[in-house]
């Protein structure tokens, strides 16, 4: 019984496909593949531009010098030809480096320059008789050098760093905090500074570190080009401290007395920062330690008000939007 079944299945299966592959089908087949041959070649045999790119690089530097700008790693080219070559660059893909030697093209003093002439004399032995170049695309084929020269430049913050809320950067931190950077005496000269490329950080609570590159300049170079960065957040918290009025510009002769004598100062500063601020022993309270209100005499002559304004002249580092509580405060001028 199941033999039979079986035959009747491969019997079934078997009418099944000679319907489908019947002859008409394939003679529509042999002529969909032979149509189909016929415009590839017809396609081939058109004539195509397509972009390709091979390796750069400069060999022979000494180990005096130092390249300061930076070079293409690619060349990128434009190639005409009939399609099967276009398409047989694509598919093989095996296009030798093009080496430079640096011997050949500096001046010996600063600076180097690899004509273009120089480049396709490398690259067209690689390509088929019947290839053209139609361009090279513009790339970095001058190059600056230097035997050495360099000094040490320190790291800075380029960009927006914002923590979360009720938060502040209390701290941003470098390592390496500074860098040698290599180039000619007048680059060198004006450089002060090596800038991180440009960030954008937000809303962060911890204490954040990543790696970040440095901005480049033109003909100069730095090593090592990236930095690691850490961001330190701090809470913000509101605080005060009583701070003594003082007297600017006045004569020898004379003297001036405040009512009241000190003034209440009302601050924002980061948790970390509040601890590490002086405070007196005993009563554990916040000391004016690099607070300094002050009241000016030359204001006073100008204006003969009964009441003289009062200035933050100097706050202590890491405090922000310090104010005193009161604006004004009563005065008297006395002679000596």
């Amino acid at each position: 019984m199941k033999t039979s079944k079986s035959l009747h299945t491969f019997s079934t299966f078997r009418n099944f496909l000679l319907r489908i592959f019947n002859k008409e089908f394939l003679v529509f087949l042999f002529f969909l593949v032979l149509s189909g041959g016929f415009w590839l070649i017809m396609t081939l045999n058109e004539t195509y531009e397509r972009e390709f790119s091979i390796p750069f690089r400069m060999t022979d530097v000494p180990r005096n010098v130092v390249i300061t700008s930076d070079l293409d790693s690619v060349v990128r080219f434009t190639v005409r030809d009939k399609g099967y070559m276009i398409a047989y660059y694509e598919l093989d893909n095996t296009f030798r480096p093009i080496v430079i030697d640096y011997r050949l093209y500096n001046d010996g003093q600063s600076k180097g320059n690899i004509p273009v002439n120089d480049i396709q004399r490398q690259i067209y032995p690689q390509l088929s008789k019947s290839s053209k170049i139609t361009m090279v695309k513009n790339g970095k084929f001058s190059f600056s050098f230097n035997f050495g020269r360099h000094k040490k430049v320190p790291v800075r913050l380029l960009g927006t760093v914002s923590p979360g809320d009720n938060y502040y950067l209390a701290r941003v931190d470098f390592i390496p905090d500074s860098v040698q950077v290599y180039a000619t005496r007048n680059v060198l000269d004006s450089i002060q500074t090596v800038y991180t490329e440009r960030q954008q950080l937000t809303n962060f609570t911890d204490v954040k570190e990543l790696t970040v590159d440095l901005r480049k300049f033109t003909n100069a170079k730095c090593i090592p080009s990236r930095v690691k960065m850490k961001l330190y957040p701090d809470v913000l918290t509101e605080e005060s401290v009583e701070v003594p009025i003082e007297a600017i510009n006045m004569p020898n002769d004379k003297v001036l007395r405040t009512f009241p004598s000190k003034v209440k100062v009302n601050f924002v500063v980061g948790a970390n920062r509040m601890r590490s601020m002086p405070k007196n022993a005993e009563t554990k309270e916040l000391l004016p330690v690099g607070f300094r209100v002050v009241v000016n005499y030359e204001d006073l002559q100008k204006s003969h008000s009964e009441k003289c304004p009062i200035y933050i002249l100097n706050s202590p580092n890491g405090v922000r939007n310090v104010r005193p509580a009161i604006n004004t405060v009563d005065y008297l001028i006395e002679q000596r």
